[in-house]
């Protein structure tokens, strides 16, 4: 690709995609209708990073941008916000967060940096406790992701989760209650505790639920391959 193109160039186009001689498809879409795209984007780049393949990377990382901008153009169609709207936000935010950089604050090491942007953010939404901390997670997030965040949350509150071996014990007696149950309201209730439990311990031993399940699934998915052929 010879031409190089720039952020005004990107938000020209989607101003002409979505204008009156556009593309129907591209004219046709809202907020609402394009939302689960930026789940995909952002986890196609996800999957993009850990390849290191830098030119995958710079591909898959427009996409990304491309959601926001569209958004910020039907924002700006209907009134709403626009793009320099997103980046005042954005640098305000970075400014404001970080005030050991652009203030007189001073910290020791990131650890403080990540506990005074906590902080912030709860003082910037009006947080006053650990709960309405957690309400303020998204409950979009993947399932195990959110519940990562919500039990780092609790632990800074003094929560104390059960030990690895604790949880074990746990999950075997819950899986006794399972085999004799028949319902699948507490089916659903118990499977979400164990799922609970299992992230805890995951966090316990540093690793990242969200990865463990996807690396797993992808190795069952090439054993099954195997297997198939």
């Amino acid at each position: 690709m010879d031409k190089k193109y720039t952020f005004q160039d990107l938000l020209d186009i989607v101003e002409k995609l979505r204008g009156e001689n556009g593309c129907p498809w591209d004219r046709e879409q809202t907020h609402e209708s394009i939302k689960h795209s930026i789940i995909e984007e952002g986890y196609e780049l996800i999957e993009v990073l850990e390849s290191k393949d830098f030119e995958k990377m710079a591909d898959e990382s427009g996409d990304l941008i491309l959601q926001v901008v569209f958004h910020a153009q039907i924002g700006k169609e209907n009134n709403e916000y626009n793009i320099d709207d997103v980046i005042s936000a954005v640098c305000s935010k970075l400014i404001t967060r970080h005030p050991h950089v652009f203030g007189d604050v001073e910290v020791k090491d990131s650890a403080e940096v990540l506990d005074n942007w906590s902080r912030i953010k709860r003082e910037e939404r009006g947080q006053k406790t650990i709960g309405e901390d957690m309400e303020g997670i998204a409950k979009s997030l993947p399932a195990l992701m959110r519940a990562e965040k919500v039990q780092s949350k609790a632990e800074k509150g003094g929560y104390i989760f059960n030990t690895p071996q604790v949880v074990a014990e746990s999950i075997s007696k819950m899986t006794n209650v399972l085999s004799g149950n028949d319902t699948k309201e507490v089916s659903e209730k118990y499977i979400g505790k164990m799922l609970f439990e299992l992230v805890s311990v995951a966090k316990a031993l540093d690793v990242d639920a969200e990865t463990a399940l996807s690396r797993y699934t992808n190795s069952f998915v090439e054993e099954f391959s195997k297997h198939e052929e």
